[in-house]
């Protein structure tokens, strides 16, 4: 017979080596990417320059997004642990690779094979399926908890990949995190993690509310892909999303340089990003425990609210302090996004086809990645970001008319998610 589930549930370590595989494999990655550019700007043995610096991470990024597809149908029908551990090897075999690569093309196919395998299957769409798979009743805070790894990451690795390169070169700083994958990472996912509490003997945790009511779907509900790409329910998340990262991607990756145009210096700028990246772990936390509670139209509607503000404060080009406030708007509407989104999969398809769904919504949402070349473009040809930016305020419009169009649950469901949380 199945063990009971207990004042601690053990899907909670499943979500805490989450963050962990999400922090260490995102954060030497896509949040330490610039500081890597940095060093092998300066090496003469590549003989870089910074487009074609650039070109590792932009091709890293189209990759994944056209792979989340596979990646979430494999999540669902194959042990994670399996996958992550697979994902998470890879990346570490990558990184030994790029610290003994001679030519700067040696760098950028292992970015655009055995890195982006790794951030693939051990990033935020396993975090997110297992938290999806794991928690029911608390499902929409798990999956925003969850979603906490990739900001942690930022937090904690940037600074460490900055001293390590500093102190032993980047070439040592490489195989150093390769180690901590292999020797760390990858034996403690394969300790901890399962698919879900039956492949542990324990009981699942109680049925969400959702599942209490007819609209809300089973949870061994399965589908196929056709008939995802024939729901309502998808079109509205890509038309509501895709947007609001765009804007979002464009100017996160601008900030610097907004900064600087506004006459903030470097170790400034540093801590504006800093602070961004440490209010969206709170934000992530308060968005995926509300998703639980309120109507997700009205969650995406303040997330929106947010990231409006947050551009219409870089409009009026202000100091410092004000630059703070707008970094402190911008990690809130951020910490949004990503927890709603799987709250909003997650209550409308159920957990057996949560990672398929997340998965085939990566290639549309890889379209955000234009955001930050269109800024960049805006600034070059016109001498100033306000075009760029009144850009992302105008394409928040069809957003909103398209989330305006996703199907509300039921009252009731709301209400009793709010007497189960209590």
């Amino acid at each position: 017979m199945a063990k009971t589930w207990g004042p601690w549930y053990f899907g909670w370590n499943v979500l805490a080596v989450g963050l962990l595989f999400q922090a260490v494999l995102f954060g030497s990655t896509f949040f330490a990417y610039t500081m890597w550019v940095t060093q092998w700007l300066e090496d003469p043995v590549l003989d870089v320059s910074v487009s074609q610096a650039m070109f590792g991470i932009t091709l890293l990024t189209l990759t994944q997004g056209f792979l989340a597809p596979f990646a979430g149908k494999a999540m669902d029908r194959l042990p994670i642990r399996l996958l992550v551990c697979g994902g998470a090897s890879a990346a570490a075999i990558g990184f030994l690779l790029i610290a003994r690569a001679t030519a700067f093309w040696q760098i950028i196919a292992v970015y655009a094979t055995l890195i982006t395998l790794g951030t693939l299957l051990s990033g935020p769409l396993a975090a997110q399926t297992l938290s999806a798979k794991w928690f029911r009743r608390r499902r929409g805070l798990a999956i925003g908890l969850s979603t906490v790894g990739t900001s942690i990451g930022g937090l904690v690795m940037a600074p460490t990949v900055a001293f390590l390169f500093l102190n032993f070169g980047w070439r040592v700083a490489h195989v150093v995190i390769a180690g901590v994958i292999l020797l760390v990472v990858v034996p403690l996912v394969w300790w901890v993690v399962r698919n879900g509490p039956e492949e542990r003997g324990l009981q699942p945790e109680p049925e969400a509310a959702t599942a209490t009511t007819a609209a809300a779907p089973p949870a061994s509900l399965s589908y196929t892909t056709l008939e995802i790409l024939r729901m309502r329910t998808f079109w509205v998340m890509v038309l509501a999303f895709t947007p609001m990262v765009t804007a979002f991607g464009g100017v996160q990756q601008n900030l610097g340089p907004f900064a600087r145009d506004l006459g903030i210096g470097d170790a400034q700028t540093a801590w504006l990003i800093a602070t961004f990246a440490g209010v969206m772990i709170p934000a992530k936390i308060f968005f995926g425990a509300m998703a639980d509670r309120f109507d997700h139209r009205y969650l995406y509607l303040l997330a929106v609210t947010l990231l409006a503000a947050a551009l219409l404060g870089m409009l009026a080009r202000p100091g410092l302090a004000g630059m703070f406030v707008v970094s402190l708007l911008l990690g809130s509407a951020a910490g949004g996004f990503l927890p709603l989104l799987g709250a909003i999969v997650g209550s409308r398809f159920g957990p057996t086809a949560f990672g398929q769904v997340l998965g085939l919504l990566g290639p549309f949402t890889t379209v955000s990645a234009v955001g930050p070349l269109i800024a960049g473009h805006m600034r070059e040809t016109t001498g100033s970001y306000d075009p760029a930016l009144w850009t992302f305020l105008g394409i928040m419009i069809p957003a909103l008319i398209a989330m305006s169009f996703l199907e509300r649950l039921p009252t009731a469901t709301r209400q009793t998610a709010a007497m189960n949380t209590a």
